[in-house]
């Protein structure tokens, strides 16, 4: 991909973006008050499913599991700050959205970057 780099780039802003909102004192300001459990299935979701689509299928387990270790470590930095918990839930929470973009990317919308770069004139058909 010609990209590689600015698609990285990408997914390394969105893991310090939800770093940032998960260590927010008093919790993430959204505008919109989301049931918890549904943000952090939407956020693994949305951060599993921009990996995925950025590096080959056979890095979905490394993808995986570096996304569950994510999810863990700032659980175990929420439980240090006084602002915040650490909640089971929001791990199970994070293996939901997890398991769906894995689910998704092997149903075939898995590498979809090189897709985009294909239309866009960037890369070889």
């Amino acid at each position: 991909m010609r990209l590689a780099w600015l698609w990285s780039l990408g997914g390394i802003a969105g893991a310090v973006l939800g770093l940032v909102l998960s260590l927010w004192p008093g919790g993430a300001p959204l505008p919109v008050h989301v049931w918890d459990k549904l943000q952090h299935v939407v956020g693994y979701f949305l951060l599993v499913f921009w990996y995925v689509g950025i590096y080959p299928r056979g890095r979905d387990p490394l993808i995986a599991g570096a996304a569950l270790g994510f999810g863990i470590l700032i659980e175990g930095l929420q439980a240090l700050t006084p602002t915040r918990s650490a909640e089971f839930g929001d791990v199970l929470a994070e293996v939901v959205g997890i398991a769906v973009a894995i689910g998704l990317a092997r149903a075939g919308l898995g590498g979809w970057a090189l897709r985009v770069e294909r239309l866009l004139g960037l890369a070889p058909r």
